[in-house]
């Protein structure tokens, strides 16, 4: 039985599916929500309500930024989920008014992060947390495996360290620390490993994690992924020559829209070559409504209907 691979056209955002035939029945993951929808068909909700899925099985918010969090409430809102993974414990600081666009950010990324989880409390939804917070770090879905790989440490975790600092800051301190935790977020993010049965790496999640992140999980195991969704949306903080030599992918996928593709095309194209893998950008063409990989083949683009 093979799973199916689901990569969304959100703009420059993550939302991804992955569809795992069982013996009775077909588990459904969602991994981030995206927020920068390009056409109102693109969104989660509405590609679940299309393909006629009932319940997610599993929720994934990498971390929490708009383009990873914002459509995960209206999924959790409409339809049954009955475990999401979730970074951080609650978060209970009282903050100021901010003024800086950054820190506003955080404060609405905290708001919204606040509102996911009570939604899913509502709903008698599993809430699991990620390493460190959480012990647990493989789910089984019949014949396929998805592992958390990353971070394993609380050191590993520069922006939740800033939400601590947060809770005990004077207001003073507050905007400073949440323009901070906006720009370390991404180094928060969760990494995830879907392998099958024989142990075959199918695909490598990196949501927005960066380069280090990578390097310090190949420091602990080796892999060899048939597909690399790319970190942070493509940036060349996230990958390189190097990384893609560690890893050896067939494919890659970058989460972004056309307009960034004809910025750093040229240059993701040529990165790619490193590897000779295959290269996906989910909003290169305009058309696009997801890429679709029935794992581990490389993905097909479908057009928006």
């Amino acid at each position: 039985m093979q799973a199916t691979l689901y990569a969304l056209n959100v703009g420059r955002g993550d939302s991804f599916f992955v569809e795992i035939p069982m013996e009775s029945r077909t588990s459904i993951i969602l991994i981030d929500g995206g927020d920068d929808f390009i056409d109102e068909k693109v969104q989660p909700i509405r590609f679940i309500q299309e393909k006629g899925w009932k319940q997610i099985d599993l929720m994934i918010l990498t971390h929490i930024h708009p383009d990873h969090l914002t459509g995960l409430l209206e999924v959790a809102e409409h339809i049954v989920v009955r475990e999401a993974i979730l970074p951080y414990p609650e978060i209970t600081a009282v903050i100021g008014e901010m003024k800086y666009p950054k820190a506003v950010q955080t404060v609405e990324m905290l708001r919204m992060y606040k509102q996911l989880r009570e939604i899913l409390e509502r709903q008698n939804t599993r809430i699991t947390l990620r390493p460190p917070f959480g012990e647990k770090t493989e789910w089984q879905f019949g014949d396929f495996k998805l592992r958390h790989l990353d971070p394993v440490e609380k050191n590993d975790l520069p922006a939740f360290n800033k939400l601590e600092a947060l809770q005990l800051a004077s207001v003073d301190l507050q905007e400073k620390l949440c323009m901070d935790f906006d720009e370390l977020s991404n180094v928060d993010s969760s990494i995830w490993l879907l392998e099958d049965a024989e142990g075959a790496h199918l695909v490598l999640f990196a949501g927005d994690a960066l380069i280090s992140n990578l390097e310090r999980i190949a420091e602990r195991e080796f892999l060899r992924p048939h597909g690399f969704k790319v970190g942070h949306h493509g940036m060349l903080d996230a990958w390189n020559e190097q990384v893609l030599r560690l890893f050896s992918p067939e494919w890659l996928i970058i989460t972004n829209h056309r307009k960034e593709f004809d910025i750093f095309g040229e240059a993701w194209i040529q990165l790619s070559q490193c590897s000779d893998s295959g290269l996906f950008v989910t909003g290169s063409e305009a058309s696009t409504y997801y890429l679709v990989s029935r794992l581990p083949l490389m993905p097909e683009r479908i057009g928006l209907l």
